[in-house]
């Protein structure tokens, strides 16, 4: 082989940080960034050049040859500066990130010719007028974005409002006539009615990345990507680590969303690292929210971000007016969830031809199965949580690993009971489903929850149904909540308000409050006066009495206060570690390790270890500690000399979750 040898260091895209020699003949010297595909171990594996020499570290025998250098693209320092922060932020190893980075390997070694036959459909753009508060919202965002600068913007509007139209009109501005525009939108999967509105105002079908599209799919996206002709990208938590070609503006709608945490694995948190992200190429930020995430809230307090407010609803109709049901003084038989009060008002919809929405956050029939003979509840073989009873399926369902058991051969593992005589206790979307077929047993009934929707073209289709008024009743989950417009809709009823509110998560009010007022904000969005009934059996709940008040800045206030007298999040840092394995002794043994060598640093609380939230999980046993800084210092250093004084046993795992989100 002709050309000169040199020595590269590879990152490979692989679940470690540790850079690994490898040599290649060349006429032209690599450059970092560059793609490769190189021997590891007894596979081929893509990786980064990080690093070029001339002279060997190692003896030359034991360095193996690149296998393939790609001509595709190459990363630049802005995104190799992102992977390694991101990395170094959440104690993640660089090549986990490189791997998200990379998402299809195949299209940086295809023999194929890169240039794209775009399949792309054109359609006739649709103009919409914007009311006066949209128009001068839109004039702000734009005056306060200027290029090559960073910035990061809350778009802060009632639900209603149309802060999509807002920003829409933003990005039809000429400032981005040459950019690509990334915009993060939870439950991507189901969002086809958000994607025809991009198709109408702007003329072209999105890029749309996320997990349930096609491996061939993602290699075309991922080629038009590159080449730059992707303008407008859709996209769940991933798509933010994709190798962009002229990235002008990250959008994150609904940014308050819980989906944008990933939990498992890399644990991360998209929002944050989009900050970062939007920093590094210094672009702006637009976060957008009805109910903002408690940092962000406190981020614009603190004037860390800019904010733009719509306080009027679109429509000339005010807000919904909220209404408390206590439940304690309602008398009901135990098969009824739906109060008297809701009930009658659901049937004063149904005579004026009206849409009720019945929300209730729990999938499922029922959400713990009881043995009658001797109060055995069923739980999961493989996790510790309950098996959620499905009608549709006909099954005992584990909503962690999808552990099943068919209902009609169920025994109780306990006592054995074969007379398979069985209670169920709580209640999910398909019980409120048989309640309601029973109380008005003529009308139009939706179930919308992720059990009873397959398919995007599914979704598309019910959601078009609702507005077409083809139901009179739709019962949902959080799904329902996404930001959909639905004319015709008026009553919506809460069956159980307190659900997020009992534990002990730090975020249960804040949480409380965004989905419930999510909830509520569906209500009344043309014509029609909405109307919103809360079924709880804590009415004096400060969270549940704000919500009726519509008083959010002064719930927000008091969170803030509440957080700030304990030195809790945004105010004070935490981080959880979770220590996992499949034998239960050695997962103590390692807490035990790791419980004699906890840091000594003031003003630094190490709670634990103790069960995690669920103390087995997939089959593998878990303990956790919460690490609280009151003075919200580096929790990464503390971390990891934490754990670099303690041994760690090849059969245990301690994963770090740096900014917890869930802590019930």
């Amino acid at each position: 082989m002709s050309g000169k040898t040199y020595y590269i260091n590879v990152l490979l895209a692989y679940s470690l940080s540790k850079e690994f020699t490898y040599k290649v003949n060349s006429d032209h010297k690599p450059s970092v960034g560059t793609v490769v595909s190189v021997p590891f171990r007894s596979k081929q594996y893509a990786g980064i050049v990080m690093g070029i020499s001339d002279v060997p570290k190692i003896s030359d025998k034991k360095i193996r040859e690149i296998s393939e250098i790609s001509a595709f693209t190459k990363l630049n320092s802005r995104m190799i500066k992102f992977m390694n922060w991101v990395a170094d932020y959440n104690l993640i190893d660089r090549g986990y990130i490189l791997k998200m980075i990379l998402a299809q390997e195949k299209v940086y070694f295809s023999k194929r010719d890169t240039k794209n036959n775009t399949d792309k459909k054109y359609f006739k753009k649709k103009s919409i007028s914007l009311n006066l508060e949209q128009e001068e919202s839109s004039k702000k965002i734009i005056k306060l974005i200027k290029k090559n600068e960073y910035i990061t913007l809350l778009l802060d509007g009632l639900p209603g409002s149309g802060k999509t139209e807002v920003y829409f009109k933003v990005l039809q501005n000429e400032f981005f006539l040459d950019s690509q525009i990334l915009i993060l939108f939870p439950e991507v999967s189901l969002s086809n009615e958000f994607v025809r509105r991009i198709e109408d105002r702007f003329g072209f079908s999105p890029e749309i990345w996320h997990s349930k599209i096609t491996a061939s799919q993602k290699k075309k996206i991922l080629k038009r990507i590159v080449s730059g002709e992707a303008k407008i990208i859709v996209g769940a938590r991933s798509a933010l680590f994709l190798p962009y070609s002229k990235l002008g503006m990250i959008i994150i709608d609904e940014e308050h969303d819980s989906s944008y945490k990933q939990e498992e694995k890399g644990i991360y948190h998209a929002r944050d690292m989009a900050v970062v992200k939007a920093s590094i190429e210094k672009i702006p930020l637009l976060l957008v929210s009805a109910t903002p995430s408690l940092e962000t809230t406190y981020n614009v307090l603190t004037k860390k971000y800019s904010k733009v407010s719509l306080k009027n609803k679109f429509s000339s109709t005010p807000m919904p007016k909220i209404h408390i049901i206590d439940m304690k003084k309602e008398k009901l038989t135990k098969d009824r969830w739906i109060s008297n009060v809701l009930a009658k008002n659901i049937e004063i919809a149904l005579k004026n031809k009206k849409q009720t929405l019945l929300f209730i956050n729990k999938r499922g029939y029922a959400p713990v199965v009881i043995c009658k003979s001797c109060g055995h509840k069923i739980t999961c073989k493989n996790c510790s949580s309950y098996l959620v009873e499905h009608l549709k399926s006909k099954s005992l369902l584990c909503h962690h690993c999808g552990f099943k058991l068919n209902s009609f051969s169920l025994s109780c593992p306990s006592c054995e009971n074969d007379d398979k005589e069985f209670l169920d206790y709580g209640v999910g979307v398909e019980k409120v489903y048989t309640e309601v077929s029973r109380i008005f047993p003529s009308t139009r009934i939706c179930l919308f929850s992720s059990d009873h929707i397959n398919s995007q073209e599914e979704m598309s289709e019910k959601i078009k149904q609702i507005i077409d008024y083809k139901f009179d009743i739709i019962i949902g989950t959080q799904i329902i909540t996404k930001g959909y417009h639905f004319p015709k809709l008026t009553c919506v009823g809460i069956i159980d308000a307190d659900m997020t509110l009992r534990g002990g998560d730090l975020r249960a009010s804040e949480k409380t409050y965004q989905i419930l007022y999510q909830v509520a904000g569906r209500a009344g969005r043309s014509d029609s006066i909405g109307k919103v009934f809360l079924q709880t059996y804590f009415p004096k709940n400060e969270t549940i009495l704000s919500l009726a008040k519509m008083e959010r800045d002064n719930f927000y206030l008091n969170e803030i206060n509440s957080r700030n007298e304990s030195f809790l999040p945004p105010i004070g840092k935490m981080a959880a570690l979770i220590v996992s394995g499949n034998n239960n002794e050695e997962v103590r043994k390692q807490c035990m390790i790791l419980s004699n060598r906890i840091p000594s640093i003031k003003d630094l609380e190490i709670y634990g270890p103790a069960p995690a939230p669920l103390s087995r999980l997939k089959g593998k046993f878990r303990q956790r500690f919460l690490v609280h800084d009151k003075k919200a210092r580096n929790m990464q250093k503390i971390v990891s000399a934490w754990l670099s004084n303690s041994k760690t046993k090849l059969n245990v795992n301690i994963s770090v979750d740096i900014d917890p989100y869930t802590f019930a």
